[in-house]
């Protein structure tokens, strides 16, 4: 019985997306989670996204993003270029890592100045935008950093991690700076 549900826990393990959240305050305190896709998303892109362009998808994340604040009346976060180039530069740091774990959020704010505060979401998944935005939005800590309004500057990097050319595994960091 523990074999058989062995052999069918793994590929549901391997089908879901992996996602962390942390933030770092004025007291620099973290906080993380790890969480599956959410049933079914309240957000679809406007446009179609090809899976295996990261730049299209980390476009399509931050469209969701705002999309999720909007439906609670927060303002969007404004995208900055600076924290674009780190955002990549963190997802790519991740390539090949069994688990997705932050980095000191303390260098985003030396890199991209002007901040009291960041915070970051993490993922890792072959699936559409919308099921890891639905995926933040469930989790506690995730949606915190997604719609907190004090948190106005962000992006979304994404790099390619692996998977096949029809199921691109793709690594994102989300970071916010407030």
């Amino acid at each position: 019985m523990l074999r058989a549900l062995t052999r069918l826990a793994i590929p549901l393990l391997l089908a879901t997306a992996l996602l962390t959240a942390c933030g770092a305050g004025p007291s620099g305190d973290p906080r993380g989670v790890e969480a599956t896709p959410g049933p079914s998303p309240t957000w679809t892109p406007s446009g179609s996204v090809d899976l295996a362009d990261p730049e299209q998808y980390a476009a399509a994340l931050e469209e969701g993003v705002n999309a999720a604040r909007a439906q609670r009346d927060v303002p969007p976060v404004e995208h900055d270029e600076c924290l674009a180039a780190v955002a990549v530069e963190r997802a790519g740091a991740l390539i090949g890592a069994p688990k997705l774990v932050h980095a000191p959020l303390e260098p985003v704010q030396e890199t991209c100045p002007g901040s009291a505060f960041a915070a970051e979401n993490l993922s890792r998944t072959d699936q559409p935008p919308q099921d890891v935005v639905q995926a933040w939005i469930d989790s506690p800590s995730h949606r915190e950093n997604l719609v907190d309004p004090e948190l106005l500057r962000g992006a979304i990097g994404c790099v390619r991690a692996g998977g096949t050319p029809a199921m691109p595994l793709l690594t994102c960091s989300h970071v916010f700076l407030g």
